[in-house]
């Protein structure tokens, strides 16, 4: 069976530990068997540190999701969108491809969006040093 699943959450709330578990689990981490895509991935330099660009934030986004599309046409059984996706219309392009392609298609919140005291937490462990305000912000604007 095909798989996608469509990861969503604040930064810091532990999106990336639970797409590589849920690899781990369904496939036993055999990298032939699953792609983890991350508009993250892009931001990192050939030291492998972390520099957030916002003015090449779409063009990433843009890179990712050719990522998963030719992910979905090589017929990768497991295929993680591992993005904040805030809002609905972040992700419906990966959803919609997936679903063209014959995918089955899981959407999974990660962690409690709209509880403040693990804003609190996000804030303090998320990689990329994102301030509480700017998640508490990212929570507000989350769409159910």
């Amino acid at each position: 069976m095909k798989q996608v699943f469509i990861l969503r959450g604040l930064p810091g709330c532990g999106k990336s530990y639970y797409a590589q578990n849920l690899a781990d689990e369904m496939v036993a981490g055999d990298q032939s068997q699953y792609l983890i895509c991350s508009t993250d991935d892009y931001f990192y330099n050939e030291q492998g540190d972390y520099q957030f660009d916002k003015f090449k934030l779409s063009q990433y986004h843009n890179l990712n999701l050719a990522r998963f599309i030719n992910a979905l046409a090589q017929e990768i059984p497991l295929i993680i969108v591992d993005n904040t996706n805030i809002k609905k219309w972040e992700f419906i392009a990966y959803s919609q491809a997936a679903i063209a392609l014959g995918y089955q298609v899981k959407e999974v919140i990660v962690g409690e969006v709209k509880d403040k005291s693990m804003q609190h937490l996000y804030a303090k462990r998320n990689s990329h040093n994102i301030p509480l305000k700017m998640i508490s912000k990212m929570a507000y604007m989350f769409e159910w």
